[in-house]
């Protein structure tokens, strides 16, 4: 299976490059790379028996097609199909290459709903073109896979291929299930799975297979997170030994008192550290659950010892926050903190890595340049993470390498996640969750716009904004020049500023922003010299403004729900009540619509992030399309969340040990191909 693709028939040079582009680069890759669908002829319906408002697929022939302007301006683009029972017209809005492939005598499946206009029809139904022998295999009542393609690739062409392999390793594909879990689910090998996902005989028997190459897969990752677990218990670290009353001197100083749930995190962290073993420990909650002052404490707790730690933020904004947070918190306690980021004067930096080199500084705040070798306390003992750089098990590893001893790591996230994604993203740490929010919040209104109360939206805010309260308005893009016709934060800064509200103060933050703007325009904000701060979801994250009580979202359906929660988690912090409004679009569909009800309904984040596994998938709901956690090739963790439990259980016996091999090939750092 690790032979590489070009080795395979039918695939030379050209075809090997249009292959990688897939993933694929291995014979194993290929086997992996999985239908996306099937076409059964038992799911087809003849035309004549089809009935208006239902889903269904049906086979023709393009009998004639064209294309009009509607009274609108609109290109409409019409085809009709034959099956020798009745005509179908097939209809489409900017039909692009479909008007070209849609000829006459073009032999296709054509699946959507049925409506009645100008006799039986379907607006922009899903089409796959059928060949002569896909025909024919139809008629034999095979079921044919449906691949995920790329330009320059046909079906035929990766059936083939795929086919040619089967064969080939008959009998050769190392196994990776035990065999009782394969025959539990009525097969005899690997190879037998593979076979039947690529070459079933039913819909159902496929489905049968990816599920057990799904628990495959997470039994291969889960053996992987067990080893880094076991080589992490034999990291030795500095024990942190807190003198007696130390922890007690934070507390007594902190303004306020710590819920029972921080407490208990607290307890966690300081034994952990307490071990000689280094601590990796994941702290979840809420926006505004009081994670800060947690880490807060653990820090102090590293500078009662004599050692000293490093909070890692992903933005010089949000680290500039933190260190700011972090002093208000310790004043009035012997311990220094201090800022280095990428924006510090060269006089300054210098100054600031000097004491750091003596031990004078005990916490150093900043971004991942301080993980470079001259930056590093030489007393270091913990690395406290904001989850906001959403690194995935490998970038966790390698933030540790290079120190002797090992660091205490302490990683935080405000991104609510069900405990099987929790238990997959994280599993290389230990879970606490801050359960309850600290008393003095104020309740947060959420509540759906429509085009039509956008006027009385903004009227509202302007209330608010003469009470002396601030506003945040978020976009969804930086300008339109990013692909989008939607109004965006720049246009709406503009817009606003020389508007009522412009009297009040309007500042301007987004991604492109330089360090040193962003910083300046969020500290207008925190410090009153702005009452508003328009910008992108840059304001997810770092601002904690206790006056600010209105959150306006443009665009809203254009986020995801999770994303809108920490997004409403800004406001309603200094103890009064709260708005959020999240504008919809007018063509907005009414899955969208509902979809962004649902944050009316609840403010539970767990909720809301089920929701929006559900919806959205787990990629975007960890960020793990753009940072690198894993994207898994077969398991699904919204439909196989219960797969996750079965993995556990069967990493744990030692009878199921997965090669080096294979773990390198899952997940490795290169991706490459070692079975």
């Amino acid at each position: 299976m690790d032979c590489s693709v070009r080795y395979t028939r039918g695939v030379g040079p050209g075809r090997a490059a249009l292959l990688e582009r897939l993933g694929i680069v291995s014979r194993g890759d290929l086997l992996l790379h999985l239908p996306r669908r099937y076409l059964d002829r038992r799911r087809i319906t003849e035309i004549s028996a089809l009935e208006v408002g239902t889903e269904a697929t049906v086979r023709g022939v393009v009998a004639v097609s064209g294309e009009r302007r509607t009274r609108g301006g609109r290109k409409l683009f019409h085809a009709v199909i034959e099956d020798g029972t009745g005509r179908l017209t097939l209809t489409f809005f900017n039909a692009g290459y479909l008007a070209r492939r849609l000829s006459k005598g073009v032999r296709l499946l054509a699946s959507g709903r049925v409506e009645a206009w100008s006799g039986l029809s379907m607006a922009h139904p899903g089409i796959d073109f059928l060949d002569e022998s896909e025909t024919s295999e139809l008629e034999g009542g095979a079921v044919i896979p449906v691949y995920p393609l790329c330009s320059g690739l046909s079906q035929g062409v990766m059936r083939r291929l795929v086919a040619g392999v089967l064969d080939d390793l008959r009998g050769s594909v190392p196994e990776v299930l035990p065999p009782s879990v394969l025959a539990g689910g009525g097969f005899g090998s690997r190879w037998d799975l593979f076979d039947a996902v690529h070459r079933p005989s039913s819909p159902g028997e496929a489905e049968s297979a990816r599920r057990l190459l799904a628990l495959e897969e997470l039994l291969v990752f889960q053996s992987m997170l067990s080893e880094i677990r076991a080589a992490a218990v034999l990291e030795a670290s500095t024990p942190i030994a807190v003198p007696d009353g130390g922890m007690e001197r934070f507390f007594s100083a902190l303004p306020f008192s710590m819920t029972r749930s921080q407490c208990a995190v607290v307890e966690e962290i300081l034994s952990d550290m307490g071990s000689a073993t280094a601590m990796r420990r994941l702290v979840q909650g809420e926006v505004g659950c009081g994670k800060t002052v947690v880490a807060a404490a653990a820090c102090w707790a590293c500078a009662c010892a004599g050692r000293q730690s490093v909070v890692l933020a992903p933005t010089e904004v949000l680290a500039a926050q933190h260190e700011k947070t972090l002093s208000r918190l310790f004043h009035g306690l012997p311990i220094r903190t201090a800022l280095l980021t990428g924006g510090t004067p060269a006089r300054a930096r210098r100054a600031i890595l000097e004491e750091v080199a003596s031990g004078e500084t005990d916490v150093l705040v900043g971004t991942h340049a301080l993980l470079e070798p001259g930056a590093r306390p030489p007393l270091l003992s913990l690395l406290v993470v904001d989850e906001q750089h959403k690194f995935g098990v490998e970038q966790r590893e390698a933030l540790l390498r290079g120190f002797t001893p090992r660091p205490h790591m302490l990683v935080i996230s405000a991104t609510p996640i069900p405990r099987t994604l929790a238990m997959t993203l994280y599993g290389d740490l230990d879970l606490s969750r801050i359960e309850e929010m600290p008393p003095g919040r104020g309740v947060i209104r959420t509540r759906v716009v429509g085009p039509e109360g956008r006027a009385r939206v903004f009227r509202f805010m302007l209330e608010r904004l003469a009470l002396g309260e601030r506003a945040f308005v978020v976009y969804p893009l930086r300008d339109t020049a990013e692909g989008s016709d939607l109004r965006d934060a720049v246009s709406g800064w503009e817009a606003l500023r020389r508007g009522p509200a412009g009297r009040y103060g309007v500042g301007l933050v987004h991604g492109a922003m330089g360090a040193s703007e962003k910083l300046a325009a969020s500290e207008d904000f925190a410090e009153g010299r702005t009452s508003v701060l328009v910008g992108t979801t840059v304001v997810e994250v770092g601002l904690d403004v206790p006056s600010a009580t209105v959150m306006i979202v443009a665009h809203a359906d254009r986020f995801g729900l999770s994303q809108l929660h920490q997004l409403r988690g800004r406001i309603g912090r200094g103890g009064g009540d709260a708005w959020c409004f999240l504008m919809s679009d007018g063509g907005a569909s009414a899955e969208a619509r509902e979809r962004l009800a649902e944050l009316e309904r609840t403010g539970d984040g767990l909720e809301i992030a089920r929701k929006d596994l559900e919806l959205r998938g787990p990629g975007d709901l960890a960020g793990t399309r753009q940072h690198g956690l894993p994207l898994f090739r077969v398991a699904d963790l919204c439909t196989d969340s219960d797969l996750v439990e079965s993995a556990r259980a069967l990493a744990a016996d030692p009878a199921n040990a997965v090669t080096e091999r294979e773990i390198r090939w899952r997940f490795g750092e290169s991706g490459a191909p070692g079975v």
